[in-house]
């Protein structure tokens, strides 16, 4: 089987991003709960790395405002918030609005087609309730996105800053079937709009969609109990 961009990134990935979402995907099951205590020692046996992977996922967890340093004492869970996702899709769609423009200004037919191509294939998923398949498809497609964009720049930061609600989404993907029908529709018209060269189009049809996504998933968080429902 040809692996995707996805697959290979995902081979290629430091360990410590892997670590990094290994505690988020804890976090998200429940197996860690705010307020609790993390160690190195205790994070290198759990996840069977050694301290330096631990200590950068750490590091970066904590300049994200999930975790909160105790001096000499290892880290806290911070509770999540709509505060904070609503922030961290701030970012996000300003990133990739940014980088839709571009894509309409750079894409060839052949990018064009690639991109159907992935969509298809994420509309066949859906179609088959392929829960997996789904996933994976909908991350290429917005990296395909990006590529076509040529700025790996703002991709990387992207993936530092935002790869929290990214792992969070990704996770609880999978309970919200009937959420896939809009995604179909939006990523059609980020489609029809790289299609035409609109670059203004372009950058609106991917704003829309992250922020319907954004709120698609605060959705989600609060009926995992992730986000307490009361807040604003």
């Amino acid at each position: 089987m040809t692996k995707t961009a996805s697959d290979r990134a995902a081979l290629n990935e430091p360990t410590y991003l892997r670590v990094k979402r290994a505690i988020i995907g804890d976090l998200i099951a429940h197996g860690f709960q705010p307020g609790d205590h993390l160690t190195i020692d205790m994070l290198t046996t759990r996840y069977n790395v050694s301290h330096m992977p631990i200590r950068e996922a750490l590091r970066q967890l904590e300049g994200e405002g999930i975790l909160v340093s105790l001096a000499h004492k290892g880290f806290r869970i911070e509770a999540l918030s709509k505060r904070y996702i609503r922030n961290m899709y701030d970012i996000r769609i300003g990133l990739e609005a940014m980088m839709a423009r571009r894509a309409a200004e750079r894409a060839t037919p052949a990018d064009f087609e690639d991109l159907r191509e992935i969509h298809e294939r994420y509309v066949e998923s859906v179609r088959i309730g392929d829960n997996v398949s789904t996933l994976r498809i909908n991350i290429e497609f917005h990296d395909r996105v990006h590529t076509i964009a040529d700025n790996p720049e703002a991709v990387q930061l992207l993936d530092v800053r935002t790869r929290i609600v990214r792992t969070v989404a990704q996770s609880l993907d999978v309970y919200v079937p009937q959420d896939r029908t809009p995604i179909i529709e939006e990523h059609a018209g980020i489609l029809a709009a790289l299609r035409s060269g609109d670059v203004e189009a372009c950058g609106r049809a991917v704003y829309n969609h992250l922020d319907r996504s954004r709120d698609r998933l605060i959705v989600r968080m609060v009926k995992a109990g992730l986000l307490d429902a009361s807040q604003n």
